[in-house]
């Protein structure tokens, strides 16, 4: 594999940084790396994307389904996984399901050759939405675990920051793989200071551990499977179904991971989403797979010929 395939390639750059993480251990000042670092990548992720009225109109239906299934799939699905757990679990839990859905679905969807349009006004629109739905669900379902008004802060922060940053950079020109390695590096730097920060609770609770694995697999693999299995069954089109699969699946684990480690001090608490970004990672490697050789672009809905 050549250097520039394993720099743009987040799959080595996550992996990599979990096992550095586990063999390096707490470097300090995890919190405060993890504030920066996400609202670089934020940034970064939100550069290029724009859209007219337009996209808005003939995406509208689809749109509104995309946020749907986000909130009331993935985040529905991530509550009731996460009823079994314990306190501290759940508040991670919670904080997975209260967050918006991965700024990756936008550049996944165009990786599988997907309707990349629908995929970058949806996520759009998650995120002015997750600016009133992340601090209520949190307050809901965490109850005074956790402020409001912190949430609020820090989704101001990580996400109303550089939405407001990025307009003036949609004009700009950023060359793919320099983005791309860019993104990858702040990956790195989160995944690498979450997993050092908490090694001593993750090499000595492995049950614990399994536990949460199991409960992401549910989350992520589960899901997918069954909401490709409904799209194809309502006759969706191959393009459509892409993006909403993601939104089903992918949420931001890195915004969830960093404000858990800011807002809750207790490496449990972590776990999920910790965990969640590389098997999230690795199921979009399968999903690769799939729509390739399984689904091609010119594979429709079951009832499609």
């Amino acid at each position: 594999m050549s250097p520039k395939k394993i720099i743009t390639d987040v799959r080595w750059w996550i992996i990599s940084a979990l096992i550095i993480g586990l063999m390096v251990g707490d470097t300090g000042y995890a919190p405060q790396i993890a504030m920066v670092t996400l609202m670089v990548m934020m940034c970064v992720s939100l550069q290029g994307l724009s859209f007219g009225k337009a996209d808005i109109i003939e995406n509208k239906k689809e749109v509104i389904i995309g946020i749907l299934i986000c909130y009331l799939v993935a985040g529905g699905v991530t509550l009731a996984v996460g009823s079994f757990y314990s306190h501290e679990l759940w508040i991670g839990w919670v904080m997975i399901a209260a967050v918006p859905c991965a700024v990756s679905v936008t550049s996944g969807t165009l990786i599988l050759k997907g309707n990349t349009k629908l995929a970058m006004i949806t996520a759009s629109a998650i995120y002015l939405i997750a600016l009133i739905a992340t601090p209520v669900m949190t307050k809901v379902f965490i109850g005074e675990a956790v402020s409001p008004y912190e949430v609020l802060k820090y989704v101001a922060l990580f996400i109303a920051i550089p939405f407001i940053v990025s307009i003036p950079l949609r004009r700009t020109v950023m060359n793919s793989d320099v983005k791309a390695a860019s993104i990858n590096i702040m990956f790195f730097i989160l995944v690498f200071i979450t997993f050092g920060a908490n090694k001593e609770f993750i090499l000595g609770e492995p049950d614990t551990v399994l536990l949460v694995i199991a409960g992401c697999l549910v989350r992520i693999v589960a899901v997918a499977a069954v909401m490709e299995l409904i799209l194809k069954f309502v006759n969706v089109k191959r393009d459509s179904r892409i993006p909403l699969v993601l939104l089903s699946i992918w949420k931001n684990s890195a915004l969830a991971m960093s404000m858990t480690m800011i807002l809750i001090s207790t490496s449990e608490s972590v776990l999920p989403s910790a965990l969640s970004l590389p098997l999230e990672m690795i199921w979009f490697m399968v999903m690769m797979w799939y729509y390739s050789k399984r689904c091609p672009p010119d594979c429709q809905s079951s009832g499609s010929s």
